[in-house]
């Protein structure tokens, strides 16, 4: 309730969950309460070793409950989640298991048995020198120490020494280094040193060691029964049976039968509880039963007990070793594939609805993209028009204020006054030329002169205002530049630099200030419409006798020779208007940028 109402965090759920699934392992519905746990362990790759004890829980309800079918299979879901950490060790958890299934005794699945332990044991001998070199976790160590003492019991019961020693110095390898290693999980190191303590007394026994054998034995049954032992009540159960099972062989070898008869007593109070009697427990305390009845001479008892022991533990292993492929492991298979199969669905949607948001969000990018195309070239095409009309403004005004310059010094001054004058002035001197009277004569001389003063005065004048107006017009030719500059490339978007040299336009006429707006107009419309730059520059002055006009850009170069494609973008008229103009043209381009230098004479 906690967790689902956010007051607990997911970690603290897990290891709460853990606590309490390990003390019910035989809870018919343990799978449908560990619901929620299984949720959270897949939600975060963080959570990987939780999925492991996800199965791990399974496999002991499983094997709990006497479904082996469904506890090999576990394990190998088990198995398949610690393969996707770094490094992989093998659990050992399968081959642990089946030797459990196939069981312990000398006399039944020998050749399996044997195969099994056979297959890891090079993992076995390997596996102290993977514990000195880095972790190992601590259930695989467990694992090798249950299949060790397998092994070990199994080749003495066979009097191979060699086997037998063999398996018990890896045993006595493996409990070498991980003394040299701190544990976290005191129960855990106890229960390997308990499988140890049984390895070696299996290997003394077989060597006639009998008092080392006692020594082992005893040391293990002490901590068995004490009460500061850290193992875990779930696996000191199994422990103990097995410890009582060797201690009662090991004094009825030595003829010590009230001494047996009172461990079987022990054993027996450990596991007589009801609906027990039928299982693997139930037939060592029947078979030991008929051990201690024999050597009490009671074997009319001795053989009723053994055989319904014997019965009992060949049922229930045969029972135990078909459940491994029978039909209620076929069935958790097919369980398995059908939620594989819906959780691959689940995903396959969820799939298909993220490639469906993806492609419904590139169509509206490239809708969004196109339509912002659309608006710059729109943009760009109505800056385009705006600068065409400026600069033909520009050119208009120029035309004009020539015309009327024109006008106004042809007219007035040239042809009125100055025309008035002249005509004055040869009158005078005719009238002087005929006049008798000397003292007239005179005074028609004098005024002559004063005509021909005002003549000259007019006609200096003239030249004057004609100067002036081409200094006027010089002025307004650099700011109808920065105009047309500004209005197509405004300071917002674009840095720019202007300098213009107003005393270099002095003797350019007004036909060639006309072809220079139209080259500049030419250049600024292929930055708009293609160049994409960020900076301009434009220099107009003298040098050596020649105007120098230079453009400049920081956009995206083109060919200046594909005059034929669109990316010229007028570079053929401005080649032809400075063809026109007398001068020279150079442009030079790459992805850095475009320059163009224009070069005309100055007069």
């Amino acid at each position: 309730m906690k967790h689902k109402a956010r007051q607990m965090h997911d970690t603290v759920y897990l290891a709460r969950a853990q606590a309490l699934t390990e003390l019910s392992f035989k809870n018919p519905l343990l799978k449908e309460r560990l619901a929620n746990y299984k949720s959270i362990a897949w939600s975060s790759p963080a959570y990987q070793a939780s999925r492991v004890k996800y199965y791990a829980f399974l496999a002991n309800h499983a094997s709990a409950v006497h479904q082996d079918g469904y506890a090999i299979y576990y394990l190998q879901k088990m198995e398949e989640e610690l393969k996707k950490s770094k490094p992989y060790i093998n659990s050992l958890n399968e081959p642990r298991q089946l030797l459990s299934i196939y069981g312990d005794n000398g006399n039944y699945n020998h050749e399996k048995r044997i195969a099994i332990i056979d297959s890891v044991t090079p993992f076995l001998k390997a596996l102290p020198a993977a514990l000195a070199k880095g972790p190992v976790n601590m259930n695989t160590c467990i694992n090798a120490f249950t299949i060790l003492k397998h092994g070990v019991s199994l080749y003495a019961s066979r009097h191979n020494k060699a086997r037998t020693n063999e398996l018990a110095g890896a045993a006595r390898a493996l409990w070498f280094q991980l003394k040299r290693k701190p544990v976290d999980n005191k129960g855990k190191l106890v229960q390997c040193q308990l499988s140890l303590y049984l390895i070696e007394a299996t290997t003394a026994k077989l060597m006639g060691e009998v008092q080392k054998q006692a020594d082992y034995l005893n040391a293990a049954y002490g901590i068995i029964v004490s009460n500061d032992a850290a193992i875990a009540p779930l696996f000191k159960h199994p422990f103990s049976g097995t410890m009582l099972s060797r201690v009662i062989d090991y004094h009825i070898e030595k003829k010590q039968i009230d001494s047996a008869a009172y461990f079987l007593g022990l054993y027996q109070a450990g596991v007589s509880k009801p609906n027990q009697v039928k299982n693997l427990d139930g037939a060592k305390i029947l078979r030991y039963t008929a051990k201690v009845n024999a050597a009490k001479g009671n074997y009319q008892s001795a053989y009723e007990n053994l055989m319904k022991g014997y019965t009992i533990n060949d049922s229930v292993i045969a029972i135990r070793a078909a459940d491994i492929h029978n039909n209620m492991y076929a069935h958790l298979v097919s369980e398995q594939r059908n939620e594989t199969l819906l959780a691959q669905q689940i995903k396959i949607a969820r799939r298909n609805n993220l490639i469906f948001g993806i492609v419904v969000m590139l169509i509206i990018s490239v809708a969004v993209f196109l339509w912002l195309l659309e608006i710059n070239r729109q943009k760009a095409e109505m800056q385009t028009r705006q600068l065409n009309e400026s600069t033909q403004i520009q050119i208009a005004q120029l035309e004009s204020q020539a015309h009327e310059i024109q006008k106004r010094f042809g007219m007035e001054l040239h042809d009125d006054v100055a025309g008035k004058l002249v005509h004055l002035v040869n009158y005078i001197e005719s009238e002087e030329m005929l006049e008798e009277n000397e003292q007239v004569r005179d005074k028609m001389s004098r005024i002559s002169k004063m005509a021909r003063e005002a003549y000259s005065a007019t006609r200096s004048k003239s030249h004057e205002w004609y100067f002036q107006g081409s200094a006027l017009d010089k002025t307004l030719f650099s700011e109808r530049v920065r105009q047309i500059v500004a209005l197509a490339l405004p300071d917002s978007g674009y840095e720019k630099q202007i300098e213009v040299d107003d005393d270099c336009l002095e003797k350019i006429n007004v036909q060639t200030r006309i072809q220079m707006l139209k080259i500049i107009q030419e250049a600024v419309a292929n930055i708009l419409k293609h160049a994409r730059a960020r900076n301009f520059k434009l220099f107009i002055y003298e040098d050596e006798g020649a105007v120098i006009m230079q453009l400049a850009d920081n956009g995206h170069g083109f060919d200046p020779a594909a005059t034929g494609s669109r990316k010229g973008l007028g570079l053929a008229s401005i080649r032809e208007r400075a063809r026109e103009l007398g001068g020279s043209v150079e442009i030079s381009s790459s992805e850095k940028g475009t320059e163009l230098f224009l070069q005309i004479p100055s007069s």
